[in-house]
């Protein structure tokens, strides 16, 4: 009877971890999203954030708690003898929070980012048309790495802001793709918006469209606006064009509007009229 009462004991409070334990955690998010960050945070994200000095004040706010609910939940680990500070925290969390501020979902499964101080080395293995796998050592900026880590180069991170408007963010291309992944799908758009929300299978079909397109003028050497590693394929040329969505969004609502239109129906956000 000992043994039965245990084990009953033991799933009871199983059950509860698991229906109280969600339930504490939205209540904290909740609070993180309710505060408002502190004056040298803030000083660190105006220096650090060229996007963040255009921003509406009623989006401030908002991006404020998403990037306290960001640092609560989030793990940062400094790379290569890198010692994480508040500006590598607030500064990281600020772009990847620029991406998510009107889509549903806070990167729920992410759960650490790793900070090298420079570029790092990165040793995978890759498969050719004929099925031949080779080992490859790659030097990288950024890189998200499945659905629980990203890693990024400080040094490429802060060039961002060093030299704003050259359409060049590593953390918001690594951000992008996580969220190209993660498939939660197209933002709702503001309320007051008649625009309805489509499904994200037309909306990739106009993606595709808009890469081929770009790959047709590279072959016939034309300008594209948009940096060339965008023509490595889909899912480059969303994080690419991710980067100039909020680094350069006036420009390339000139250069490229069709690609502007689709980022904005996917972020429901319009960094152009900012």
């Amino acid at each position: 009877m000992g043994v039965t009462v245990g084990i009953a004991l033991a799933a009871i409070a199983v059950l509860a971890w698991l229906i109280v334990g969600p339930m504490l955690a939205a209540r904290r998010r909740r609070e993180a999203l309710a505060r408002p960050l502190p004056p040298e945070f803030v000083a660190h994200i105006e220096r650090n954030v060229p996007a963040r000095r255009r921003m509406p004040a009623e989006l401030r706010a908002r991006h404020d708690g998403l990037i306290n609910a960001f640092l609560a939940e989030k793990d940062f680990v400094g790379c290569n003898g890198l010692e994480i500070t508040d500006e590598i925290r607030v500064t990281i969390a600020a772009l990847a929070c620029l991406l998510v501020l009107a889509r549903r979902g806070h990167y729920d499964e992410l759960h650490s980012v790793l900070v090298y101080p420079t570029a790092f080395w990165v040793e995978d293995e890759v498969e050719d048309e004929a099925g031949v796998v080779s080992q490859r050592r790659r030097e990288l900026s950024g890189e998200a790495w499945e659905a629980s880590r990203i890693i990024l180069s400080w040094d490429d991170v802060l060039e961002a802001a060093t030299a704003p408007g050259q359409g060049y963010n590593v953390a918001l291309h690594e951000f992008a793709h996580y969220l190209d992944a993660e498939g939660l799908g197209l933002a709702a758009p503001p309320r007051e918006s008649p625009v309805r929300v489509r499904s994200l299978t037309d909306w990739s079909a106009d993606v595709a469209d808009e890469f081929e397109s770009m790959l047709d003028a590279v072959d016939r050497g034309e300008d594209t606006f948009l940096d060339p590693y965008a023509a490595e394929d889909e899912a480059e040329f969303f994080a690419v064009a991710t980067e100039d969505f909020f680094e350069r969004p006036v420009e390339l609502k000139a250069a490229r509007p069709r690609l502007y239109g689709l980022l904005q129906e996917f972020y429901a956000l319009d960094p152009a009229a900012w």
